[in-house]
């Protein structure tokens, strides 16, 4: 996903295949924390880089005696974490070995997976290391959003395939499901006919640029974005058609459905990775996630005694 840098290997401390940065967040207040004798300090891990972490994160910071460090893939969802309230941030792919020393390192009892839907390697990843190291494991999966009138499919370079049969000349796809997705979209249309909407960063950019798609054709954004402003966009680049992901109401699928619809442009729309959460602590809902992890802690004797 991202780039590691491979520096500083002369008498440092021996770092896991997969190199994590913890930076220390300057905003975070000691006094905000409970130090009442007597009472220890419990650490829990957030898998971050959605709005959703970030609600979370912001909630758990609010707790007396508890430390959140969260992980992100980049340094902006670091950032973000940062001021969310969390403690501290790793940052970077974390592998389960990885995950597993950096929770043992941390002494956490609790991992929360508020990863993206589409994160399924992270999640298979986090699932495997908090059974191996007997940690509680806690998942927020965003509810399903599928909206009617949409062509589903079980990847982009399936959606890409589709998208290719659709638009007609002068038309472009707009692909609006991340720089990450775009490589397999690419494999059946020609770069200069697809426009593509990413975050504002020198990464995304450079990659689409890498891939070949024309600088004239890269909006960086950064969203949730109203019905108005992707017609706007969709007009704007005369898209005969959208490749999207399932990335329920968070992601602003309705939204980008609604302006297609408008437009009577076709949505294809990839379908999210099934991962077994059988048995898991899951919720759709952040509010029961946030009940069940505050018995967790208060079964371990900290808040809300």
């Amino acid at each position: 996903m991202n780039s590691e840098t491979e520096e500083s290997m002369r008498k440092t401390p021996k770092t896991p295949p997969t190199e994590k940065k913890i930076m220390q967040n300057p905003g975070t207040r000691k006094n905000t924390k409970d130090t009442t004798p007597g009472k220890k300090t419990l650490s829990v891990l957030v898998m971050a880089g959605t709005r959703d972490a970030r609600r979370i994160i912001s909630w758990l910071s609010g707790i007396p005696g508890v430390e959140v460090t969260a992980t992100t893939t980049t340094d902006h969802g670091a950032e973000l974490a940062e001021k969310a309230g969390a403690s501290r941030t790793v940052t970077g792919p974390l592998d389960s070995d990885g995950l597993r020393e950096l929770m043992a390192d941390l002494d956490a009892c609790i991992l929360i997976d508020a990863t993206h839907p589409f994160a399924a390697q992270a999640t298979a990843n986090a699932l495997r290391a908090c059974r191996e190291t007997g940690t509680f494991y806690v998942r927020f999966e965003r509810p399903e959003v599928i909206p009617d009138g949409v062509i589903r499919v079980g990847s982009f370079r399936e959606a890409g395939e589709v998208a290719s049969s659709l638009i007609g000349d002068g038309e472009v796809v707009m692909h609006l499901a991340g720089v990450s997705t775009l490589g397999d979209v690419l494999r059946s249309l020609e770069p200069e006919r697809v426009a593509v909407r990413v975050l504002p960063s020198t990464s995304s950019i450079e990659k689409c640029l890498q891939l070949g798609v024309p600088a004239s054709h890269i909006i960086a954004m950064q969203g949730r974005f109203s019905a108005e402003m992707n017609l706007a966009i969709l007009r704007e680049y005369c898209a005969g058609a959208v490749i999207t992901k399932e990335s329920g109401e968070t992601g602003g699928l309705p939204e980008k459905v609604e302006a297609a619809s408008e437009l009577g442009i076709p949505v294809i729309l990839v379908e999210r990775p099934e991962v077994n959460l059988e048995g898991e602590a899951v919720f759709g809902n952040i509010n029961d996630l946030m009940d069940h992890v505050l018995k967790i802690l208060r079964d371990m004797g900290q808040p809300g005694d």
